[in-house]
């Protein structure tokens, strides 16, 4: 309850500050946009502190407005009375295309600190590293000093241009100037607060630890941006720095040898799994494909897990994994200094979020791994552990599964369908920037709940408390909205349901861990998925300027595959996702079901299934993409012309 009430704390917190940022953002839209710009230009000029603040409530609108109208420009005759101004706010709403031109049109040396960082971030948001780099180069050490944000920048786009040394002597300034620098870092949804004091550990790791660090982040960053192909490699340095760092232990302080000896893990096998593991649930699905690759003799070693109050997705999901690892709650179990402690050995004995490397020496993104370990897996017919792991211990939800079933009429022989939309409520996004590409309209499901509940199902929407309604329909139950939401049921309906509909989102990694029958609509993805042979899906077709739409085998292959990651980088490709038709989630969903009764032999057989998934598979870049799953039959009947073009031709 303790870990509930802080979650919820959290939850409300951070939807009063989403809730301000829209008031606030839709608010400037509605006004002339060069007088907005010119109001944040006289603002920052004024130096008032509530100009920052400005700029990012207006960034998600004037993003999505730039996807559409690329050519215009936010300067005018008065902002140019404040050039330095003018181009840090420009950068601060996201209108880095001007801030390359204003900057381009002076001399750079003439420019102040931040106008250079406004230059480096901007070119770097493009995914224009070697000019980013160019432009951080003649920064002077007291520049660095004063702008820790200009030394990041450059230590990033000097190690992607493959300068160590430089990218090293910019952490120095960068660490000096905010000691968060010096905290161990694999990824972002691990959530850490900005403050740090750092340990003996940060100190000791020295350049590899330091590059471990740095590589890991920058290869979020330019997978951020559309150029992941880049962050491979930067994951790969990081795996060799902990490779090196290996080679001599450190000597750790006497109360954490006294927590690994209580634990009964040698520093030796250790084999940290730090905070971002746990954080999303659909990264807990990743965790159960960690522990198979275990089991399948990918790697070795005593897991320990760290966690804080209130960040664990699920905690009912999460407690599945006791019998897999120790589990150390930095606050509770643990202090926050050793905890802490306890974390900067990530460097030395960290699993790593990012990458993975193959038992024969080959580093891959992690999800690539992760999706080629699930294929050996089914291939050698193993089940769902975390599906045993949760019948051992269901009858804690089995009344309040009855209760549910009671207020909504559901007689006890009746079967249900699980439903999950991803949408912008739960991570408080915006429209047109990051992963909004993601969400979907629950309107385009209808036929696909009147298709379950005409063949007497029901069906069940799971979601957060701010989610889309349901219209009303007969047989359907918006359990999201309802007194009867909680971890423990959200885990019980989906290991209970029949099949499960959701998008690329993180419940429908627990209906997989589960092995139900999955339709996955909408779907959209950079990363390889960890799919098994009971998931169907159809991608959300991405279309450019003509018309023209993408094919399977450029969805899975540089560059493409890349840019789909963040919706703004594909506006500024000229591409745009749409959402699937009710045609094509009525299909996947019909099949299926197909596969939940049994019927998956006969279903094919009526569908040309051995033709149609020849040409798919050859269209195939990567032939692990999405695990063991294929797309839904009717999906590809409807778009075969134009998604299988090249296998079609070639065959």
């Amino acid at each position: 309850m303790k870990l509930q009430r802080q979650r919820s704390l959290r939850f409300g917190r951070r939807r009063l500050i989403y809730l301000a940022f829209v008031v606030v953002g839709a608010f400037l839209n509605l006004l002339p946009r060069r007088l907005v710009f010119l109001a944040l230009v006289v603002s920052g000029a004024m130096k008032l502190p509530v100009q920052r603040r400005l700029c990012q409530a207006y960034f998600p609108y004037v993003t999505s407005y730039l996807a559409a109208q690329p050519e215009f420009r936010f300067s005018s005759a008065l902002s140019r009375h404040f050039p330095d101004a003018s181009i840090q706010v420009l950068c601060g709403i996201g209108a880095y295309g001007e801030v390359i031109e204003n900057v381009g049109s002076g001399t750079l040396e003439a420019r102040t600190a931040e106008s250079r960082y406004a230059l480096v971030r901007s070119r770097f948001e493009l995914g224009e590293f070697a000019e980013a780099r160019d432009a951080a180069a003649g920064a002077k050490a007291e520049e660095l000093e004063r702008l820790v944000d200009l030394a990041f920048h450059k230590a990033m786009v000097d190690v992607i241009g493959g300068d160590e040394a430089g990218a090293l002597d910019a952490m120095f300034w960068a660490c000096r100037g905010s000691l968060q620098f010096f905290r161990p870092h694999q990824n972002i949804a691990a959530r850490h607060l900005p403050r740090y004091v750092p340990n003996s550990l940060d100190v000791l790791c020295g350049t590899p630890g330091r590059l471990f660090d740095l590589c890991n982040f920058a290869g979020q960053r330019v997978t951020h941006v559309g150029r992941g192909e880049i962050g491979v490699r930067l994951y790969q340095r990081a795996l060799d720095a902990q490779q090196e760092l290996r080679t001599s232990l450190p000597e750790v302080s006497h109360e954490l040898r006294k927590l690994l000896d209580g634990l009964g893990v040698s520093l030796n096998a250790l084999r940290l799994i730090p905070e971002e593991w746990v954080t999303q649930i659909g990264h807990l699905g990743m965790l159960d494909i960690l522990f198979r690759m275990r089991e399948l003799g990918w790697w070795s070693g005593e897991a320990v897990i760290v966690v804080r109050p209130g960040l664990v997705a699920n905690d009912i999901f999460f407690k599945l994994f006791d019998r897999l690892a120790k589990v150390v709650v930095i606050g509770e179990t643990v202090t926050e200094r050793l905890g802490e402690e306890l974390l900067s050995l990530q460097r030395w004995c960290g699993m790593n979020f990012n990458a993975f490397r193959l038992p024969d020496g080959k580093v891959v993104p992690w999800q690539d791994a992760g999706a080629m370990a699930f294929d050996q897996w089914e291939r050698e017919g193993r089940g769902h552990p975390l599906c045993v792991a949760y019948d051992r211990t269901s009858m804690a939800a089995a009344a309040r599964f009855e209760q549910l079933r009671s207020a909504f009429g559901m007689k006890p022989g009746d079967w249900y369908v699980c439903l999950h939309t991803r949408d912008a409520a739960h991570y408080f996004e915006f429209m047109g920037t990051g992963q909004t590409h993601r969400n979907a309209p629950i309107e385009t499901l209808l036929d696909a709940i009147r298709l379950i509940t005409s063949r007497g199902g029901w069906v069940i929407k799971l979601g957060g408390p701010n989610s889309p309604k349901l219209p009303p329909m007969t047989r359907t139950i918006d359990y999201a909205l309802s007194e009867f939401r909680s971890d423990l049921m959200d885990i019980h309906l989906i290991r209970h349901a029949r099949a499960f509909i959701g998008t690329t989102s993180g419940l429908t990694n627990v209906a997989v861990s589960f092995g139900i029958p999955c339709a996955i609509v909408n779907a959209i993805t950079t990363d390889a998925q960890l799919w098994n042979k009971n998931v169907r899906f159809a991608l959300k077709p991405v279309r450019l300027a003509g018309g023209t739409m993408l094919t399977q085998r450029q969805l899975t292959s540089t560059p493409w595959r890349w840019r789909v990651f963040d919706a703004a980088v594909l506006g500024r490709s000229g591409a745009r996702p749409e959402n699937n038709s009710a045609e094509d989630i009525l299909h996947t969903v019909d099949e299926v079901l197909a596969i939940a009764d049994g019927r998956t032999a006969e279903f094919d057989a009526a569908h040309d299934a051995e033709r149609v998934l020849s040409l798919w598979r050859r269209a195939l870049s990567l032939p692990y993409y999405y695990g063991t799953s294929r797309p839904s039959l009717g999906f590809l009947a409807r778009h075969e012309k134009e998604f299988l073009l090249e296998a079609a031709s070639e065959g």
